[in-house]
């Protein structure tokens, strides 16, 4: 009922496939006809309509009743646009359409629904719509849009640019963060939206990702030439140093259409695809931006497959993908903590994947391939990390892309959308690449630590594909994990998985036909599951026995093997093993038994505790039921009735407690009955009511307090079996009643509990409207063999045609029984209630609540029979020309009103009932949460509960999701779900009451919950609370009537009120978490009454305000209204087009409006009606402390405040409470932007301004853009000069191209007059002129700025740097006299809260000025920079980053020759050695704040600083250095190759790499170890040129460090030159002693190892590090090794591609394996076992026979030598050869960890020959068996096969440790 207009993902019409028609082949003649006739009928064709309402038991009205509801809305939506009503009517009427999409699909013509599209689209993106309603329509809108089959291209088209043009007014907003517009800040759970409405979201969704989705639905329908008008509007954006790049591409990735039909792709993706794939190719730092365009190709190439030759990107695609999942490397890595916050997002590099399979060269395929050999031993379950979710997703989703890839080349219907050429369509040998690519990665993901339900997901999608290949290993891992009881987590792990592909293995199929052989054993195995003492293993089988018999008849057909022989060999032995179906549920029950009596509750608990179930309980008890329900529906009749037996037996030879095992028992007897309704009923009924008349035959019964256990226990029993199909029960009815009339009134309260659910029941089963029988064969397996044979129906799907579903609808002698219930039970007690109510008898409590409890149980036992509440309508609650009427929608009951209306009755008593409680027994709370139910019913219950609807809703979605089949798709689901389906479509009508018309009885039973709502019991309260919200969000407009009776509670004058009734009315006021917030609604005559209430509470006399719980009560009120509150529309414009749409909306035929078309003048009409609205703001207010928070709220960009309000804000600026004080800070800020004065711009053509005209699009600096460059020679410094000087103050203009406008600023005489007098000003500005120039008053202002609020904490505050901004720009020159001797004193205070007080100013100041006139700046700059000098002087640790702000605030955005005399005073000489090292650092970083900010414009500034710093990089202060190397890194960040750019004008890297050199030259030339002997304090003395340059190589390594993950190409050229340095340099161990300079280089070389390489680099890098390998010393070889891995690893498929790379990679390793250091051979040994690992070598015969060759070297024998002569006699050379070809067998061994390869067992065994060798042979021999015997300890029982039994004995010598006695 208050479900969200928008259809979200999981609701009911909007399923992937919801109704789609079967094929026309499909079809028989009669069905087609049979749709034709319809469509007559209907007067249309529908669009899509949801079948299943055809399947209802009322489906004949449905046809009438939709036309009507269809005609209603295009006739009432049309007139609300004509009428331009907003609010109420179009805002009504659209909810209606949203329902009416919900409850019967698209089922509207093609030209409605054209109509509705055109209508919808212009109300979204109407300029000043608020952002809840915009809201409201862009979900109906995406709702309209998701179906793209549905409307062509031809049938529809819409502009982007309003689209564009709203996301940029809410996205990029100029005003939200002044305080002008309020969005919501994310849609929160329902009353996000306006007025009375409800409007709850499904999934909570911020605005942003609404539009995203909205543009996505938008994308198919937009015109041709968009996308060149796009390029042209968002290219100039492209500016990669700006953050205007990250939206230019957000914006392509978001409206760039992609589903263009192949011969317009020259006016689609052609214009852009090569710019955009060589800018993602040439990046290689992982900027935001490239995985916006990741997503941007996925999307591509998924519309375009067979379009676009991806081929030669493919090498260079998979690395970048391999790196962005960020696995670790090596054993000591450093990881740039950049990689990892912006990674790819899984979803698209699935999709991307997936659409470059398949084709003619099969190249994806075989990096597939690759990549998943690389990773496969990441998905081991040893191993684990963060990086781990990522694998899994990535697993779980690519097969899923791959089936759906599949359906849509071969299963899915033709429609307009781009057909795959059928040369790119995937073979079936593609398929069988695929799945044995990713088999073994899922294998080992079973049981990861995780949890398996991503490799189970994945298992699902591959066996639909193979299962030949998938299942058997499944299966090979289940039966033996079956048998083992130590490891539980295993059974759990592959039974998942086992119920993932049931139905591809039950049902066999031509490629899999064993498969169905496997259910039976599986079955019984899997019985010791039922197990209570593991709960998780215990549901899990619970889950596996429930699919499995789902999917198959339990029918014994083992006699037909004499009767046929037909039958294949697989059928056959099939029928013999269905003998044993018998056993299994007999099995099958004796567990559950067992289960149930372990968990009895004098079992499992003292007699002390709860006697409620405990969660876990009541899981268990959920799974007992619906398998074993599951498991008797299937059953053949024999196996039924056996079954019965032994329930029956077992339910009345025993007597269980109530509580738990009771509920058990009895839910097992339901299931039973509810299979076979007549054998069942007949076994229990007369044995109940037999022993329950037995036990009730004497009266005492009644009156005693605890009652026998067996009579309860039959009473339960009787009372869950009677949950059955109605009219199996009327032939016990008068046995029936006689137990009601016995038990309804007996004094145990557990008794008569029972005895009403008994009534409950009855009730239920006899009226509402159900299926009575779910089997997975229509009509059931009760047939002869002969023409039925069940075992070909194992795992087949249920026929949407053919469901014969068998619905219980109530007959007339059912309804009669009813009646008979009702007016037996339910009036004596409605009399009983209505006199002691009226005082004229006494009842006790307790027979107050029994009473009760029976109204309840008869209540919601016949709600679907009663009418609703009648009576007038309250009218006149909103203002609005439309008919609100509410729909009345068939639900299958015929109301008899010539009955009692029992809806009145009870209602009438229980007002009557409740005022007496709350006068005389307010403390009896128990019998008003029974009353507060019943009110609760009475307004909403018709048969079905919201929560219980909700719940079966999200269990269907799961089960459906678990088995369906996404490969064939056109709803293959199975039966039973069909059936349900169609049951919940039936109670989502029931359940549909929307914008119900609000009734004097509503506005009575509401006033009653709303005293409840404030009564002196917190849980009566709490519990009335929730029954108000749902009811709020029911009735139109019911909200007005109510709050005024809410705020009486908060009046400051009342006197009675108590503590309780306050809290209970803020409470109404705060509302729950997903109704209405009462105090926020949007509505300005809600707002003026409940603000000004809830701030004047505070002058109550009462003295309960300062408790603490209410006091946290109004913070969360004040905190919900902040959250929640966004701007209200006050001016609800409508376009002329939208109304013109609207005209012919309401004129459209078929189903024609019921409406007389509109006149002339009440079209006039509204629009006057609009102009009022618009008219009627702001009211006068006057309040306190929250006062100020929600004025501020009121603050918008489009109405200014009224002059009271702003000098209310601007006197705040000074209140004692800073909490006021932020507040009016940030008000100021936007009254400033309120009033200041539009600037007028004039356009220009920026060729002619620089006099040339490139021919093609050039990134980068060009002659047409470099008269934007600062030039020191041509800088505006006279007046003339300056007012020529054309000032372009966005960055990134004119960066990759100029706009199609080049706006600039007016001259001066154009703009708005400066330097006004007061009488110049308006009344608001007057108001601040008075203030800010008033001395004092400015005075307290500055103290209170340069307070400060928490020490250390505080930063610079953008919020005032607003405020001061405001002042100079609105004023220009006027408080700078006031304000200069403030900021004279401010500058020379050091303490830090006084210098981020004038920082702000100056920054203030700096933007302020951008309009003045040339005097007025220079004058300021006069006064300007003296202070900056004193300030940058007295810089302090605190207070640098605050000066680094302040400068980058002021530069921002603003052309930098306006700024000339900031930068030259900047440029003075920032390292002058005065006040330090320090002071040296901070000027540098205050300039290197001013000039980022200026990014590519200021060339000559960067030439000069490089100039200046070159000299000084021997720095010997560290943070200098580190300064020095961030500057260096800014300086050549603007060196980048763009795909066709120039060379830039600023510093170059390889120039200033080259003069580095020249100076390092000492330390290059040189062989020895490096040491850092520079000492730091020796002055000025002559220094040799080595240590000169030690201290050079020092910064520029910090240089290199900072670069690495900032800028967006790697230099390598000239990085490489600098490696042979590094790795000299480079210590081997990682210990913090070392010093700077070498823990330095190794970060160095860490970072640079996992830099992207181009292909043309990688020959460069291997040259280098070969010629570096041949170094004398040890350390470098061995750091090279390190190197190598990561790198190689990190840029695998780019290496892979060139092969002389691998084979020199190849032979570097196997050549150091050889080194004489022993360090450097087990690092060799270590990168070959990675190499091998990663699938980068192969383990081929030649490398074998290598190292077998090697570990042949002979060493002479030992002798026995005297002990005096030295040992070492064997020849070092030979030693070391030896043990090479022992550490290459052994990285062969450990390079597999997880298996046992065919060339493992001889290596093992070769290795074993070596174990007596001398050391180190030794050592390395045992180490690597003891890690083969680690690894493969696990699955040692699988990996044995491999071996041979002789080999088996020598390993099992070996890997035994060795005794020590012997």
């Amino acid at each position: 009922m208050d479900r969200e207009s928008g259809v979200s993902e999981t609701w009911p019409g909007s399923d992937p496939e919801s109704g789609e028609m079967l094929n026309m082949s499909e079809e028989s003649g009669s069905e087609w006809r049979r749709r034709r006739r319809r469509e007559e009928a209907l007067g249309f064709r529908p669009q899509k309509e949801i079948l299943y309402n055809q399947l209802l038991p009322y489906a004949e009205r449905l046809d009438r009743e939709s036309n009507y509801i269809l005609g209603q809305i295009k006739g009432n939506l049309g007139r609300a646009v004509q009428l331009r009503e907003l609010w109420p009517g179009v805002l009504f009427w659209t909810r209606k359409l949203s329902t009416y999409i919900r409850l019967y699909g698209r089922k509207f013509s093609k030209e409605d629904h054209v109509l509705f599209v055109k209508q919808v689209y212009e109300l979204v993106v109407m300029p000043k719509l608020e952002i809840s309603m915009m809201q409201g329509f862009t979900r109906l809108l995406i709702s309209l849009l998701k179906k793209k089959e549905l409307l062509s291209r031809e049938d529809l088209q819409l502009p982007w640019r309003p689209l564009y043009e709203m996301m940029e007014r809410i996205l990029y907003s100029k005003t939200e963060h002044l305080g002008l517009n309020w969005f919501p800040n994310s849609f929160r759970q329902g009353f996000s939206s306006p007025k009375s409405c409800v409007l709850s979201v499904l999934h909570r969704c911020s605005v942003e990702n609404v539009l995203k989705t909205l543009v996505k639905c938008c994308r198919p329908y937009f015109p041709d030439e968009a996308t060149a008008e796009m390029l042209d509007e968002w290219k100039p954006l492209m500016c990669p140093f700006d953050v205007t790049m990250q939206k230019a591409v957000s914006y392509f990735e978001m409206f760039l259409p992609t589903t263009l039909p192949p011969h317009l792709h020259h006016k689609g993706f052609r214009l852009w695809f090569d710019e955009l794939i060589h800018l993602y190719i040439t990046v290689q730092n992982l900027p935001q931006w490239e995985g916006n365009l990741v997503n941007l190709f996925a999307r591509l190439a998924m519309d375009n497959i067979g379009y676009i030759d991806w081929d030669e990107y493919i090498p260079k695609i998979f690395t970048r993908f391999l790196r962005s999942l960020n696995l670790p490397v090596g054993s000591s890595q450093v990881l740039i903590s950049k990689y990892l916050s912006s990674a790819y997002d899984i979803g698209h590099v699935v999709v991307w994947i997936t659409s470059m399979l398949g084709g003619p060269s099969k190249l994806a395929q075989k990096h597939l391939n690759g990549f998943f050999n690389s990773i496969a031993s990441f998905y081991h379950p040893s191993n684990n990390g963060r990086w781990l979710m990522k694998l899994m997703k990535l697993l779980q989703r690519l097969p899923a892309s791959v089936v759906r890839r599949l359906h849509r080349e071969r299963y899915k219907k033709e429609s307009w959308l781009n057909v795959v050429p059928d040369s790119h369509k995937l073979t079936e040998q593609d398929i069988t690449d695929f799945v044995e690519s990713i088999k073994q990665p899922v294998l080992l993901a079973m049981f990861s630590k995780t949890g398996s339900l991503e490799a189970a997901q994945a298992l699902q999608n591959l066996a639909l594909m193979r299962p030949e290949l998938v299942i058997p290993p499944v299966l090979e891992k289940t039966y033996p994990a079956m048998q083992t009881l130590t490891e539980p987590h295993q059974l759990t792990a592959t039974l998942s998985c086992v119920i993932g592909v049931a139905r591809s293995l039950v049902s066999g199929g031509k490629w899999f036909p064993e498969g169905p052989t496997h259910m039976l054993p599986l079955l019984m195995r899997a019985l010791p599951g039922v197990d209570p003492n593991d709960f998780s293993k215990c549901m899990i089988t619970f889950q596996f026995i429930a699919t499995f018999s789902t999917l198959v008849p339990l029918v014994d057909c083992s006699s037909v093997l004499q009767e046929r022989n037909d039958l294949s060999e697989v059928e056959r032995e099939l029928c013999s093993a269905t003998a044993e179906f018998e056993d299994f549920v007999l099995q099958f029950m004796d567990r559950c038994f067992a289960l149930i009596e372990i968990s009895t509750l004098e079992q499992t608990r003292e007699e002390t505790e709860t006697e409620k179930m405990t969660h876990l309980e009541s899981l268990v008890e959920l799974g007992l039921s619906s398998t074993f329900s599951t498991v008797l529906t299937q059953c053949s009749k024999e196996i039924f009735l056996v079954a019965l037996d032994k329930v029956f037996n077992f339910a009345t030879t025993n007597i269980f407690e109530t509580r738990v095992a009771g509920r058990m028992v009895a839910d097992m007897c339901r299931a039973a009955s509810k299979c076979r309704p007549a054998a069942a009923l007949k076994r229990f009924v007369p044995h109940c009511c037999n022993v329950i008349a037995q036990l009730t035959i004497n009266d005492d019964v009644f009156q005693e307090q605890e009652l026998d256990k067996e009579l309860l226990w039959n009473l339960q029993l009787l009372s869950e079996i009677t949950r059955v199909d109605g009219d199996k029960l009327l032939p016990y009815k008068d046995q029936l009643i006689k137990i009601l009339q016995r038990t309804l009134h007996l004094k145990c309260k557990q008794g008569y509990i029972l005895a009403g659910n008994l009534l409950h029941h009855l009730l239920r089963s006899t009226t509402l409207i159900y299926p009575t029988e779910y089997c997975s064969v229509p009509g059931g397996f009760d047939k002869a063999f002969t023409e039925y044979l069940p075992i070909k129906d194992w795992g087949r799907p249920g026929n949407l045609w053919k469901l014969g579903i068998q619905w219980h609808v109530a007959s007339p002698e059912e309804i009669n029984f009813a009646y008979y219930l009702l007016d037996n039970f339910l009036q004596p007690e409605l009399r009983k209630l209505q006199q002691y109510a009226g005082g004229d008898i006494e009842m006790s409590r307790d027979d107050v609540h029994q009473s009760l409890c029976i109204v309840q149980n008869c209540l919601m036992g016949s709600g679907s029979l009663m009418p609703f509440l009648g009576g007038d309508p309250i009218r006149g609650l909103a203002p609005t020309l439309m008919s609100l009427e509410e729909t009345k929608l068939c639900t299958g009951i015929n109301y008899d009103t010539s009955r009692e209306n029992y809806r009145e009755i009870i209602a009438q008593v229980i007002r009557k009932l409740l005022h007496y409680m709350l006068d005389n027994s307010e403390d009896d709370t128990k019998s008003l949460f029974v009353t507060i139910k019943i009110m609760g019913d009475l307004l909403q219950f018709r048969g079905s509960y919201k929560h219980e609807f909700d719940s079966r809703w999200k269990s269907f979605n799961l089960v459906k999701k678990s088995m369906e089949n996404r490969l064939h798709g056109k709803k293959q689901h199975i039966r039973a779900l069909l059936i349900d389906r169609v049951m919940l479509q039936h109670e989502l009508r029931t359940l549909t009451v929307e914008g119900c018309e609000y009734k004097t009885i509503h506005s009575d039973l509401m006033r009653d919950l709303l005293l409840l709502s404030t009564s002196t019991y917190s849980q009566v309260r709490s519990k009335a609370q929730q029954v108000f919200f749902t009811a709020l969000g029911t009735y139109n407009f019911c909200c007005r009537d109510l709050i005024p009776l809410v705020l009486e509670y908060l009046h400051p004058d009342r006197q009675n009120i108590s503590q309780q009734q306050l809290k209970g009315a803020l409470y109404c006021l705060l509302g729950n978490h997903n109704g209405v917030c009462l105090a926020n609604l949007h509505d300005w005559d809600c707002i003026v009454a409940t603000w000004p209430a809830i701030v004047s509470s505070g002058l109550s006399k009462a003295m309960f305000l300062e408790k603490p719980s209410i006091v946290r009560l109004f913070d969360d009120l004040a905190e919900k209204i902040h959250r929640q509150y966004e701007t209200i529309g006050l001016d609800f414009g409508i376009s002329d087009r939208c109304v013109e749409i609207a005209a012919s909306l309401s004129q459209a035929n078929n189903p024609s409006s019921i409406m007389p078309l509109l006149t002339a003048e009440e079209i006039e009409n509204g629009i006057q009606n609009q102009v009022a609205r618009n008219n009627e703001s702001f009211r006068p207010w006057k309040f306190e402390q929250i006062a100020i928070g929600f004025l501020s709220l009121l603050l918008r960009d489009d109405v200014p405040l009224p002059t009271r309000g702003i000098k209310f804000f601007i006197q705040s600026l000074n209140h004692d409470a800073l909490v006021v004080r932020k507040m009016a800070i940030s008000a100021v800020a936007g009254i400033m932007k309120q009033l200041k004065r539009p600037h007028k711009k004039i356009e220009i053509d920026p060729y002619t301004v620089c006099g040339s005209h490139p021919a093609i699009t050039q990134p980068g600096d060009r002659p047409d853009n470099k008269w934007l460059h600062y030039d020191s020679s041509n800088l505006p410094r006279t007046k003339d000069e300056w007012e020529a000087c054309l000032f372009v103050e966005k960055t990134h203009w004119g960066y990759y191209t100029w706009p199609q406008k080049l706006l600039v600023y007016a001259p001066v005489d154009q703009q708005p007059k400066l330097g006004r007098s007061r009488s110049e000003m308006s009344e608001a500005e007057q108001v601040i002129y008075d203030h800010f120039s008033d001395p004092q008053f400015m005075e307290q202002l500055i103290k209170f700025l340069s307070l400060e609020d928490r020490k250390g904490k505080d930063k610079f505050n953008p919020r005032r740097f607003c405020l001061f901004k405001g002042l100079f720009r609105n004023f220009d020159m006027a408080f700078l006299s006031v304000l200069k001797p403030h900021m004279e004193h401010l500058v020379s205070d050091s303490h830090e809260s006084a210098q981020r007080c004038v920082a702000e100013i100056i920054a203030g100041l700096i933007r302020g000025c951008k309009h003045w006139r040339y005097e007025e700046v220079e004058q300021l700059w006069k006064i300007l920079c003296p202070f900056l000098r004193t300030a940058l002087s007295n810089i302090t640790v605190e207070t640098y980053s605050d000066w680094g702000t302040c400068i980058a605030t002021a530069c921002e955005s603003r052309d930098p020759r306006k700024l000339h005399w900031l930068f030259e005073l900047l440029m003075e000489a920032p390292l002058s050695g005065e006040g330090g090292s320090f002071a040296d650092a901070c000027r540098l970083y205050v300039l290197q704040g001013g000039l980022a900010q200026q990014e590519w414009r200021v060339p000559e500034l960067m030439h000069r600083l490089l100039q200046y710093l070159e000299p000084k990089l021997t720095q010997v202060y560290k943070n200098v250095r580190e300064r020095i190397g961030s500057v260096l890194t800014y300086l050549f960040m603007i060196d980048i190759t763009l795909p066709n750019s120039n060379p830039t004008l600023s510093p170059h890297v390889s120039e200033f790499t080259s003069r580095i050199l020249e100076q390092l030259k000492p330390l290059t030339e040189i062989d020895e170890e490096i040491q850092n002997h520079v000492v730091e304090e020796n002055g000025f003395g002559e220094q040799d040129e080595r240590t000169q340059a030690i201290k050079l190589l020092k910064t520029v390594l910090k240089w290199l460090m900072a670069s690495a993950g900032r800028s967006f190409s790697t230099a390598v050229a000239e990085q490489l030159q600098l490696m042979p340095l590094l790795f000299k340099i480079a210590p081997v161990e990682n210990d913090e002693n070392y010093d700077e300079l070498k823990r330095d280089a190794k970060m160095c070389l860490s970072l640079m190892s996992q830099g992207l390489l181009y292909p043309e680099q990688v020959i460069m890098v291997l040259d280098v590090i070969k010629q570096i390998s041949e170094s004398s010393s040890w350390h470098t070889k061995y750091t090279v090794l390190t190197y190598l891995q990561t790198m190689v690893f990190y840029n695998l498929f780019v290496f892979l591609d060139n092969e002389q790379a691998v084979k020199d990679v190849r032979w570097l390793v196997i050549k150091l394996l050889e080194d004489e250091q022993l360090e450097t051979r087990e690092m060799a040994a270590t990168t070959l076992s990675g190499l091998l690992q990663c699938n980068f070598l192969t383990m081929d015969s030649s490398m074998q026979s290598h190292f077998e060759q090697l570990c042949k070297t002979r060493l002479p024998k030992k002798r026995k030598r005297d002990p005096g002569i030295a040992v070492d006699t064997i020849p070092p050379a030979d030693l070391v050869r030896r043990h090479a070809g022992v550490l290459g067998l052994s990285a062969c061994i450990l390079s597999s960890p997880y298996e046992v390869p065919t060339w493992m067992p001889q290596l093992l065994m070769n290795l074993s020959v070596h174990l007596n060798d001398p050391q180190p042979i030794e050592m390395t021999v045992k180490k690597t068996l003891s890690n083969f015997r680690r690894t493969h300890h696990d699955n040692w029982q699988e990996h044995k096969q491999q071996f041979t039994d002789d080999q088996l004995v020598i390993l099992a010598d070996l890997l035994v440790s060795p005794c020590y006695y012997a």
